[in-house]
């Protein structure tokens, strides 16, 4: 990681303008990211020289969160055009829910509605794209 990250930082900074906070150049942001990739390395490297090693196990692996996200990302993929934004994020949340032991239909249907109408703040009136609301096609 601080290899690639010193690489990146390194031959941004020396192949395009870098400018500054308030007029960045097109060097900017690669410099920037490539300097925290290295920091991050050098911590990961730091702390792994200390005495006390925890070994962590992961949790055993379900496969029933991993098969809702699956699916309400396919379910998203299929019906954002057919059916519109509201209604393929209120279902998309739904079967993201089903995938946790709590699930409660309740909680998932206020969170969903919840989260459709901000994506559709955003979507329509923040960003202006052109994603209908509701859009019954089959």
């Amino acid at each position: 990681m601080m290899a690639i990250g010193g690489f990146v930082a390194l031959y941004a900074s020396n192949q395009y303008q870098i400018g500054d906070a308030a007029r960045m150049g097109p060097g900017y942001f690669p410099t920037l990211l490539g300097a925290i990739l290295a920091f991050l390395g050098l911590v990961i490297t730091v702390l792994s020289f200390r005495e006390v090693v925890h070994i962590l196990t992961p949790p055993p692996f379900t496969p029933r969160p991993f098969i809702a996200v699956i699916a309400a990302v396919a379910l998203f993929a299929l019906l954002i055009t057919r059916i519109g934004l509201i209604p393929t994020t209120i279902l998309m949340v739904i079967v993201t829910a089903a995938g946790s032991n709590s699930f409660r239909p309740g909680r998932a249907l206020v969170l969903g509605v919840s989260l459709s109408a901000i994506a559709w703040l955003i979507f329509s009136f923040g960003l202006q794209m052109t994603l209908p609301a509701f859009a019954w096609e089959f």
